[in-house]
Parts: structure tokens; C-alpha cells; sequence
């Protein structure tokens, strides 16, 4: 891949990732979520499921792909995504957001980019995922299951490859900015934001 800037964006579920990658893509950076391309798996591979793209439902897609595949397959098809639309458009960068393993990471550094953490309290978040549902999620979600579902997440669990598994204390370890995002307030966000942009 020839050196493109390079912006990562990662946080836990609802804490404004979304809305920071669009910010970045509106200041002419290609956007891809991560989340996204796990998400159409899980749509897949749960399809009998009143809610295949539950945090829980992602978490064991995510893991699935990266065992069977490895441990950058949606990275790569991230870049793939990416290096298809370059060649149609300029852009001012990629910005890769819901960040959520050391590959990930790993790569964004080596290209020395940016990775950017946003961070909200835990009941701003669950208060955000009952509002704010996507179809396919679990509905009326009890708050210690919304974060025993993000616990999936945190470190690597034992019996699959720690490279194959999501590791959001690393990510975040790594970030090189992190902003704040607790209160529900779009300009106040977005003011934040520029400071990034």
C-alpha cells in the first residue's frame, strides 16, 4: 500500500465513533467501518436469530472470520475497499473506524497514522443503545448485559488465538488522542472534533 495518512478511530459501542468518521469523511477522507464488514457477516452467520448483530453475536463473527481467515482478513478487506475507491477519487486520507484488534492497530502505526479513542461513560452509552437500536440488535437490553456483551471484547479470552481475538484494552492503550464524548450534544462534540480534524 503506498503511504496514505492514515486515521483510526476506535471507542466501545456508542461512544460516537460513527459520528467522528463522518466528520473525518466529510474533510475528504475515505471511511470504512470495520464493524461494518463484521456486522454483514453476522447478518450471515446468525441469520436465525432475532438479533445476528448483537454485541455478543459481532464478538463471536469477529473471532470466527479471523480464525478461519486470519487475523487481518477485515483489514484487508478495509485496504481492498480503499485502494478500489482511490483509483476512481482522491482523498485526503482513509480513516478506519470501529478499531477493535492489535492488527489493526499494528498497522495503523506502521504507517504512522493516528488512532483515536473516544471515550463515554457507561451510562451514556447504554442509554444511547436503547435509543439509538440498530434493527438486529437486541432490544430492551439489561445494562449488565450490555456490558457483559462488551466484555467479549476487552482482552482475549482463552481458546482462540490471541491474535484471531479483539483486544480493546490494547487499542486502547495505543491510542495517540482521545476525546470525550459524554455529553448529548452534537456541536459541543463536533467543536471537540475539530480540534482533531
Amino acid at each position: 500500500m503506498k503511504q496514505v495518512t492514515i486515521v483510526g478511530i476506535a471507542g466501545l459501542p456508542r461512544s460516537g465513533k460513527d459520528t467522528l468518521a463522518e466528520w473525518f469523511m466529510a474533510d475528504g477522507y475515505y471511511g470504512v467501518s470495520l464493524g461494518d464488514i463484521v456486522r454483514q457477516a453476522a447478518k450471515q452467520r446468525h441469520a436465525n436469530k432475532p438479533d445476528p448483530i448483537s454485541v455478543a453475536n459481532m464478538t463471536e463473527t469477529a473471532n470466527h472470520l479471523r480464525q478461519q481467515f486470519g487475523a487481518d482478513v477485515v483489514l484487508k478487506r478495509a485496504v481492498e475497499e480503499y485502494t478500489k475507491a482511490s483509483k476512481k477519487s482522491s482523498y485526503t486520507g482513509l480513516v478506519l473506524y470501529s478499531v477493535r484488534t492489535p492488527t489493526e492497530v499494528d498497522f495503523i502505526t506502521k504507517h504512522n497514522g493516528r488512532l483515536i479513542w473516544v471515550e463515554a461513560s457507561d451510562d451514556i452509552r447504554y442509554a444511547r443503545a436503547l435509543e439509538f437500536s440498530r434493527a438486529g440488535e437486541m432490544k430492551d437490553i439489561d445494562m449488565d448485559t450490555f456490558l457483559a456483551h462488551e466484555e467479549l471484547q476487552w482482552r482475549p479470552k482463552t481458546g482462540i488465538p490471541k491474535d484471531a481475538q479483539m483486544d480493546v484494552a490494547y487499542v486502547k492503550s495505543q491510542a495517540t488522542d482521545v476525546i470525550e464524548n459524554n455529553q448529548n450534544n452534537l456541536e459541543l462534540f463536533h467543536k471537540k472534533a475539530q480540534k482533531l480534524l
